[in-house]
C-alpha cells in the first residue's frame, strides 16, 4: 500500500521536481482537487457495479477493519524520514498529504462493497490508529481487516469462530478495479458460506 507512496517520492527526488502531477489509473492530474476528484469518481462507479444479494449469505455480522488515513499519513512520513533523513517539504510533503488519502479510499471501497452486495447480516467499519494490529472473532462476528508490519509486507487476514485467523487472500490478477472488487467479494462470499 505505501510502496505508490514512495514510487512517486523517489522519482520527485531523483527528478528535482518542483511540482507534483498526480497520475491515477492511467491519468494524469496537474491539481490535488482534480485527482482526488478523479478517486471519488472511479470509487463511485466501482460501487454502482455492484448488485446487492436478495439476502445476506451469513447470520453473522463483519467487523472490518484498515490503518486509518492518519497512520497511513504517519506511516508514509516515518518512511520519508529514515529514507531521506529529513521532514518532507514542499512536493514531498504534499505527496504525503494526498496519496494516502487516495489510498484509504483505495482500501475502503473494499468495505463498501461488502456491505453494499448485502453478504453479512451487518458490518461495521473499524479505523485502526496505527499500521498493525489484529481483531478477534466471536460466535456472533468474523473479522476482516488488512495490516502492514513492515515496508511490502502488507496482508488480509479473515479470522472466524470455525476458521479461527487465516491469510485471507483473492484473485488480483484481474485488470480492472471492477475486477479486483469483484474477486474480493467472491473471497469473502467463500468465506461467509463457510460458517
Amino acid at each position: 500500500m505505501i510502496k505508490e507512496i514512495f514510487g512517486v517520492l523517489a522519482l520527485m527526488v531523483l527528478g528535482g521536481c518542483a511540482s507534483v502531477n498526480y497520475t491515477y489509473e492511467g491519468q494524469k492530474y496537474s491539481s490535488k482537487e482534480s485527482f482526488h476528484q478523479a478517486v471519488d469518481s472511479h470509487v463511485a462507479g466501482v460501487l454502482a457495479s455492484i448488485s446487492p444479494l436478495p439476502s445476506p449469505v451469513s447470520r453473522k455480522s463483519l467487523v472490518f477493519a484498515i490503518p486509518s488515513e492518519a497512520a497511513i499519513v504517519a506511516e508514509a512520513t516515518s518512511r520519508f524520514v529514515k529514507s531521506q533523513g529529513s521532514q518532507p517539504v514542499g512536493p514531498a510533503k504534499e505527496i504525503l498529504e494526498n496519496i494516502p488519502k487516495s489510498t484509504f479510499k483505495n482500501i475502503k471501497i473494499f468495505f463498501d462493497a461488502v456491505k453494499k452486495k448485502n453478504i453479512f447480516a451487518s458490518a461495521q467499519f473499524v479505523e485502526m490508529p496505527t499500521m498493525i494490529g489484529t481483531l478477534e472473532a466471536s460466535n456472533d462476528s468474523d473479522a476482516l481487516y488488512y495490516i502492514e508490519a513492515a515496508r511490502g509486507s502488507g496482508q488480509w487476514f479473515y479470522h472466524s469462530s470455525k476458521g479461527g485467523k487465516q491469510i485471507f487472500a483473492y484473485d488480483r490478477s484481474g485488470s480492472t478495479a471492477v475486477g479486483h472488487v469483484n474477486a474480493f467479494l467472491d473471497a469473502v462470499l467463500a468465506q461467509a458460506a463457510r460458517d
